[in-house]
């Protein structure tokens, strides 16, 4: 499961990331190379388990959602992203799903708080 949560904390909207993945490995996404810094700087570099992103594969590609036509968030990869950093990788691959893709895996959704949240960080 992944989480995004609106600023105020009241509102989260979360996305089983086991069957997103479990979908995913019957389509065909583009492989897109987005810079380690900027992600870093929007994934806030949170890494509970530094051990373990050390021992991740940086060739199995990022998650990256198209919240809306103007914003794309990080959700899933952050082991790969910190040891990206730690390995002062410059670009790291990534999929970015579109918005009417990826909305299939949130868990209990609601159009109200999904609108919330994204003009939140549209703003």
């Amino acid at each position: 499961m992944c989480c995004l949560f609106s600023k105020d904390k009241k509102y989260q909207i979360v996305w089983d990331i086991a069957e997103l993945k479990k979908d995913m490995s019957n389509m065909n996404f583009e492989i897109v190379y987005k810079n380690v810094l900027r992600l870093s700087e929007q994934d806030g570099g949170i890494c509970t388990n530094p051990e373990y992103a050390m021992e991740t594969n940086l060739e199995n590609p990022c998650i990256i959602i198209k919240l809306n036509e103007d914003i794309e968030v990080f959700l899933d990869g952050n082991h790969r992203l910190y040891k990206a950093r730690k390995l002062n990788v410059e670009n790291i691959p990534c999929y970015v799903l579109p918005t009417e893709y990826h909305k299939r895996f949130i868990v209990n959704f609601d159009s109200d708080i999904y609108e919330t949240i994204s003009a939140e960080y549209s703003a």
